[in-house]
């Protein structure tokens, strides 16, 4: 009996594993400038003195980033409208 207890309580803890989500609002030339930035860095890398296996090490790591980053972005076509300088004064 201690054993099947044992088994559904730990089904039980797995079960609640949840990855947890973030999301960032990023201007699309702010966007475009890293991705540049990214893939001059993957050029640089494999023009280097570096050895081999670090060469793959980072530009798979930046081709695993630019996949995240292109495979979880939206285009969000509402344009944020910018917070006023000040706050109007009261009428008293």
């Amino acid at each position: 009996m201690k054993k099947v207890l044992m088994l559904a309580g730990t089904l039980a803890l797995f079960s609640f594993a949840a990855d947890r989500f973030i999301s960032m609002r990023i201007a699309e030339p702010t966007v475009n400038y890293h991705w540049n930035n990214l893939n001059s860095i993957k050029a640089i890398a494999d023009q280097s003195n570096l050895p081999h296996s670090q060469v793959k090490f980072i530009i798979a790591s930046i081709d695993s980033l630019q996949k995240d980053m292109a495979r979880t972005a939206r285009l969000d076509s509402m344009v944020a409208a910018p917070a006023p300088a000040a706050a109007p004064a009261k009428k008293k």
